[in-house]
């Protein structure tokens, strides 16, 4: 199998790293807008390098989307006029129009269109899934999930960004669904930007706190910061009435206690390949197993545009300061 990789950024790279060591990719061809990337990524795993996009569908039988996603629309409907099948990196677009235009491209055909939302293949969430289904946890009540990065972005990163919402918490939007197997109904948000006043130049956020209904009376709670000093801190806890859990809870879970006789973090994560590198991985055997053998879509366009709808509505209510349906955006 020819696959092929537009965008050779950071995640671009990792994906170059998976298939050059997947049994069934025969070849890997690359491009990007920055030339230079691509010639990096090309020479480090042997790929071969196409002048731009529509060359390399010309050839592929699969792609990978890793440009940036203000360009992950038109790029889907590229692959799909080729028939080529596509895993595109998160968000799957930047405004609910777009998104709409995009599941409409991809229900009109029948070229599948896996959206790269990698926390579904991390351990702890699959387990965390599983015991929700299968009734472990009785009757779920509360759910909590924290989301800090530990190195502080850029300016010109937060200015092509999305803002918070669309581009750090939709992670956590997504999971909360996946983990839950329900859908939330309404929002209510708030953002600050503490110690890093920058953010409001671009309309954005630095600290995010969101509440959420769910559609059988869950509530959830979900907190996202852009920096940490301790480290990369990715979390969730469960509760239910039988039991309650929690995910990414480990020795590198970047928390002091100041607890007595409670021992530091070891190592605490400071970015997110070691935390969730391996879902990378995961999430690549599970796309081109739908390619070659049928496999379900482990994460369909209508998943992400589920995802989008809840970022929209929390954008709306941290700028209107009141709780918003999701059925106002529908």
């Amino acid at each position: 199998m020819i696959v092929g990789i537009i965008g050779t950024g950071r995640i671009g790279a990792i994906h170059a790293s998976n298939l050059s060591r997947h049994p069934a990719v025969s070849a890997i061809i690359v491009t990007d807008a920055i030339h230079a990337h691509a010639e990096h990524v090309a020479a480090t795993y042997g790929a071969d390098i196409a002048s731009g996009p529509a060359e390399l569908l010309e050839s592929a039988d699969a792609v990978v989307i890793s440009a940036p996603a203000d360009v992950h629309v038109e790029l889907i409907e590229l692959a799909v006029d080729h028939s080529v099948p596509a895993l595109c990196e998160k968000p799957l677009a930047m405004n609910l129009a777009d998104a709409d235009r995009a599941v409409a491209i991809v229900s009109q055909g029948d070229v599948p269109v896996q959206i790269g939302f990698n926390r579904r293949f991390d351990p702890g969430y699959r387990q965390a899934r599983d015991l929700v289904a299968d009734g472990s946890l009785g009757m779920v009540t509360l759910v909590v999930g924290q989301h800090h990065d530990f190195e502080l972005p850029d300016e010109e990163y937060i200015a092509r960004s999305g803002g918070e919402f669309r581009d750090q918490l939709i992670h956590d939007f997504d999971i909360l669904r996946f983990v839950t197997g329900r859908e939330v109904v309404r929002v209510h948000a708030a953002g600050a930007t503490r110690a890093f006043d920058w953010f409001a130049k671009f309309d954005d956020y630095a600290q995010t706190a969101v509440t959420l209904w769910l559609d059988d009376g869950t509530l959830a709670v979900l907190c996202g910061s852009r920096y940490d000093p301790v480290g990369y801190d990715v979390r969730m806890e469960v509760f239910g009435t039988k039991d309650s859990i929690a995910i990414g809870l480990g020795p590198r879970t970047p928390l002091r206690s100041v607890e007595p006789g409670v021992p530091p973090p070891v190592d605490p994560y400071t970015e997110w390949i070691p935390r969730f590198g391996g879902t990378y991985a995961s999430e690549m055997d599970a796309f081109l197993a739908m390619v070659r053998n049928g496999e379900p879509n482990e994460c369909t366009v209508e998943d992400a545009r589920a995802a989008l709808v809840i970022a929209e509505a929390c954008t709306v209510s941290a700028r209107e300061g009141r709780v918003v349906a999701l059925e106002e955006l529908a």
